[in-house]
């Protein structure tokens, strides 16, 4: 490891630390400032970054998480010590579980004193140490700027996701004597070639290839597509890498190729017989609960070795960056395009057009809205830039099949973890980090009962972000699964609050859209508000998504026979005998 040019400083270990994160190129920070961490809040009133802060510590994740997704750099959050914490945990998870580098900065309790019990005293290592890559606890306010570089450097190196740096409060307040001098690492990488030369022998060989991308190749999209276009290879992407090849590109099938994918993707991936996995590490969402088949010919490139292998065995594993791989499988196939395999577009394209006509030849209600219908229109008035940010509910599936995406980092989702709260809060974030381009929070409403206070901080910060509601008055998707296995659906109706004098609260406009025939001047509407809107829709949930129908197919196959047999007892006894809901 070695140092860069040493930077002599002199002041408190918290404007220390604003001066490292200014080093580190950060340009906003998310957080709340309390009793512990007041002397940091007091320097960032002066840094020459931003300071957002959001209504609570979950919120604050989620946004540091959204910072790095739609930017791709690290994203920083701040929290005080006990509550603010424990606050942001499920922010912390998701990033975690999706990849996503974020360096947090947590103040604990005092170490002088020598007093128990002191206030928001928690063993707060014990807590976040299983969901971060590394925790730093600086013992000296001189290691405090070296713990922030190598936790910085800690969070983007190979599978990206969270870093803490655990500080004392008193420890900010001491004074902070020594040269700022980020440790840089010598690049360390596995000797991959003679595994490319292998990879490109196999691809030149093969007679039908696919292409399976994750999150991991989104840096790489260019590349992607290139070598796609060079093989003629259908690309499915995961859920989180949704937008690493446009999803009008002629070669792109959406997402997924199990049961849970699209149609287009199941039957052209049935044929296929050497699968290329890309940055994905084959989780239970983006398979559907584990279904799809990789062929026996797999080649599975990862930056994780973790991932490699764990779920699906690989028949060539490749430790190595996304880009780094592509560029030497492509380098090594010569650059040249094979013959455009008009057979294989002309399959995509009809597909394209059978989910469109399905959608729009299908019956308009009257009495509440299609999700498929409105999204589609939805994604009619966007450019292509512009960046929808899902919650975790039955909005989240519809978008999957129904919202094409066109860019990377412009469909945002939390995918691994499922973690309610994520849209609202994660949207103002995008926003404020791409304020020229639409951005639009989507959310049930049993989601926004959770985050839907942080609409007074898009008003706040001008963060012009239109906020849909996808309304049914329901935990709509686990409505959905207790009706699929219970034949009743106990414990899932909401309150319904109401959102016009909600948005009036919030100084956000307010549109409703009530029916099909409602969506497109409701639209028209939301999309000419001159600042944040509220835009609520009376969703009906006729049916279930496709993602749904298929992973609970799969699910069902995945248990035993004695399992399915007494599931199968229950569903048909209680057709026969009808139970009551309860909703209290």
């Amino acid at each position: 490891m070695r140092q860069t040019e040493h930077k002599p400083f002199r002041g408190s270990t918290a404007k220390a630390i604003v001066e490292v994160l200014s080093l580190l190129g950060v340009d906003r920070v998310f957080g709340l400032p309390g009793i512990q961490n007041i002397e940091l809040f007091d320097e960032l009133a002066d840094a020459p970054f931003d300071t957002v802060t959001p209504t609570n510590e979950s919120s604050a994740a989620f946004m540091a998480d959204a910072h790095a997704r739609v930017t791709g750099r690290l994203g920083v959050v701040i929290l005080t010590a006990g509550p603010g914490l424990t606050n942001a945990l499920t922010g912390l998870a998701e990033a975690l579980l999706d990849s996503s580098p974020i360096l947090i900065i947590l103040a604990s309790a005092s170490r002088h004193g020598g007093k128990a019990f002191q206030l928001h005293q928690i063993p707060q290592d014990a807590l976040v140490r299983p969901l971060t890559k590394g925790i730093f606890q600086p013992c000296r306010s001189s290691d405090v700027p070296k713990a922030i570089f190598q936790a910085a450097a800690l969070a983007v190196k190979g599978e990206p996701g969270p870093a803490v740096v655990e500080i004392p409060s008193d420890l900010l307040m001491e004074p902070c004597n020594c040269s700022l001098s980020s440790p840089v690492e010598d690049p360390v990488s596995e000797d991959i070639e003679a595994k490319l030369d292998e990879a490109a022998t196999i691809l030149m060989r093969s007679s039908s290839i696919g292409i399976y991308a994750g999150a991991g190749a989104m840096g790489s999209a260019t590349e992607l597509i290139k070598l796609a276009e060079i093989l003629q290879a259908p690309v499915a992407t995961t859920i989180s890498g949704r937008g690493v090849i446009p999803e009008d590109h002629p070669l792109s099938v959406g997402y997924g190729f199990g049961r849970s994918g699209t149609a287009v993707a199941r039957s052209l991936f049935r044929n296929v017989r050497t699968l290329l996995a890309i940055g994905c590490k084959y989780g239970e969402v983006a398979t559907g609960s584990y279904g799809v088949r990789p062929p026996p010919e797999h080649i599975h490139v990862d930056i994780n070795p973790s991932s490699v292998n764990a779920n699906y065995p690989a028949s060539l594993p490749i430790v190595a960056d996304a880009k780094q791989a592509i560029l030497g499988i492509t380098a090594r196939l010569g650059g040249r395009d094979a013959p455009r395999n008009e057979s294989l577009l002309r399959i995509i394209q009809r597909a394209r057009r059978r989910s469109e006509s399905t959608v729009l030849c299908s019956p308009k209600t009257t009495r509440s809205v299609a999700p498929s219908r409105f999204l589609h229109a939805l994604r009619n008035r966007l450019d292509r830039d512009a960046i929808l940010v899902t919650d975790c509910g039955s909005h989240q599936l519809w978008a999957l099949s129904d919202f094409p995406v066109y860019l990377p980092r412009t469909f945002l989702t939390p995918a691994d973890f499922q973690a309610m709260g994520f849209s609202i809060p994660s949207a103002i974030s995008a926003k404020l980090a791409f304020p020229d381009r639409r951005v639009v929070s989507l959310v049930g409403d049993g989601g926004f009962l959770m985050s839907g206070f942080e609409c007074l901080n898009a008003v706040r910060l001008d963060a012009r972000i239109i906020v849909v509601v996808f309304r049914d008055g329901a935990w709509g998707m686990v409505k959905d699964a207790q009706q699929r296995i219970f034949r009743r659906a106990p414990f899932t109706e909401l309150p319904t609050p109401d959102l016009k004098s909600l948005a009036k609260g919030f100084g956000m406009e307010y549109v409703s859209i009530e029916s099909d025939d409602a969506i497109e001047p409701g639209l028209t509407d939301a999309m000419a508000c001159r600042g944040s809107c509220l835009l609520g829709v009376k969703v009906g949930y006729e049916t279930s998504p496709p993602y749904v129908k298929g992973t609970a197919q799969q699910m069902f196959g995945n248990l035993s026979l004695a399992m399915r047999a007494r599931l199968a007892a229950r569903y048909a006894k209680r057709i026969l005998f009808p139970v009551e809901n309860k909703n209290t």
